[in-house]
């Protein structure tokens, strides 16, 4: 393929190429989305057929199937997204986190705004659409989110095997831009919420969450359930926090402070557009806890 752009999952196992033009560059905000990819939003291309290749990895993708619609693809091994069939029988859906360098395209529209997480404010001027934008025949199926009653914070993986809740308000909200966090979640981003570990607990699934650390020096880790490959959330005993993957959390809680991290990291075609504090890497500590007592933004 011509101007062919290399793409991974996180451990390196699944690697695919993709070629422009691209059918779309979205945003997409619907609640199964947002489970899937563990953040506030996914972000995916819509490649030609013709212009997608499978270069090693093949067998290492397992589908899930949320919905009639499409599956939903990841790597066995690290738990990243990864492409997968779209509802266009010519295209393939491709999560633009997972491609290296610039892909020569920015998104071009935000979709099923009408379905987004309380805590996104859109900052950008994208055409936005509540649900599939025109041109699209396929029917939105929303996932059903059950309306929680009681105090604790909550969530669950997009197949719902994994459940867990925090009975504390969190602490904060981090945006974190580094390579690791993008190809992880196949997003601009790894969206997370901060809480205190003891007051995590979790409701059930626990013992289907796996967890892949990345080779030394990194200390990146990430956890996902390996039925549908939804982000877990992580706890370390080195952190002072229980970190939450945001689209997993189903009772949103008030509004918190929030940072952008690896600020310089960032995918070449995203725009960081809100008000929110960014560092270049990951702020000293004592700024990092000076900033979550702070103000929400």
């Amino acid at each position: 393929m011509s101007n062919a752009i290399p793409g991974a999952c996180l451990c390196g196992a699944v690697t695919f190429e993709v070629s422009p033009p691209y059918r779309w560059f979205a945003h997409c905000h619907c609640s199964m989305c947002r489970k899937h990819h563990g953040t506030l939003f996914g972000t995916t291309l819509g490649v030609a057929r013709k212009r997608f290749r499978w270069v090693s990895g093949a067998a290492d993708v397992v589908h899930y199937r949320a919905s009639v619609a499409f599956p939903r693809t990841f790597c066995r091994h690290c738990g990243s997204k990864l492409p997968s069939a779209s509802q266009s029988a010519a295209s393939i859906t491709v999560p633009a986190g997972l491609l290296a360098g610039d892909v020569g395209e920015r998104p071009r529209t935000h979709i099923f705004v009408a379905s987004k997480s309380p805590l996104t404010v859109i900052t950008d001027s994208l055409v936005r659409h509540d649900a599939y934008p025109p041109g699209f025949a396929m029917p939105a199926v929303p996932q059903e989110i059950a309306e929680r009653t009681d105090a604790e914070v909550t969530g669950t993986c997009l197949c719902r095997a994994v459940e867990f809740a925090v009975n504390a308000a969190p602490l904060g909200i981090v945006n974190c831009h580094c390579s690791l966090c993008r190809r992880s979640r196949g997003t601009a981003f790894a969206t997370t919420l901060l809480a205190p570990p003891q007051h995590f607990r979790w409701r059930k699934g626990e013992d289907r969450v796996a967890s892949y650390a990345s080779p030394a020096p990194s200390r990146h880790r990430t956890d996902f359930c390996t039925d549908c490959g939804s982000p877990a959330p992580t706890l370390m005993s080195e952190s002072p926090w229980a970190l939450l993957p945001a689209g997993a959390v189903d009772k949103t809680p008030a509004p918190l402070p929030a940072m952008h991290i690896y600020a310089a990291s960032k995918a070449a075609w995203h725009e960081i557009s809100d008000s929110w504090p960014q560092f270049d890497e990951l702020p000293p500590l004592e700024r990092f806890t000076e900033l979550l007592r702070g103000p929400a933004h």
